[in-house]
């Protein structure tokens, strides 16, 4: 009688299926919020990202400006050494925005009263991302 006892306890010793299908099953659902937590917050940062970039930039364009009387023709100018041998943007990689497109620019600054070139990029959801003031409103 004593060896029938312990069978018993050995076999509710161990997890039944049941029970670990639905432990893997919780944790694949909270391995799924936190992936797409982490998604969210890398959209958010590769934004700020693209706003650090395009106030460098546009740092960048100003110097150039005051160096040379004018602003640069083109963000790919600032690749290029000026008449003094200076060159103001070493890696190409730094004229692309986090989504790996090239910074849009307008020499002109039209939306900067024309103080400033216009360097701006466009994020995938559609958001403007420039070196301009905000307007009052938006």
């Amino acid at each position: 009688m004593l060896r029938r006892q312990e069978s018993k306890r050995q076999r509710r010793a161990a997890f039944t299926l049941m029970e670990m299908l639905i432990v893997v099953a919780i944790i694949v659902m909270l391995a799924g919020i936190g992936v797409v937590s982490y998604l969210s917050l890398f959209a958010g940062s590769q934004k700020d990202v693209a706003k650090t970039q395009v106030k460098s930039l546009g740092v960048v364009c100003d110097t150039y400006k005051l160096k040379n009387g004018a602003n640069p023709e083109s963000l790919a100018v600032l690749l290029q050494k000026d008449p003094m041998g200076v060159i103001y943007v070493e890696d190409p990689d730094k004229l692309l925005d986090p989504w790996k497109k090239p910074y849009q620019y307008d020499a002109s600054g039209q939306k900067n009263q024309g103080l400033h070139a216009d360097i701006w990029t466009v994020s995938p959801d559609g958001i403007e991302i420039g070196n301009w003031p905000k307007q009052a409103g938006r």
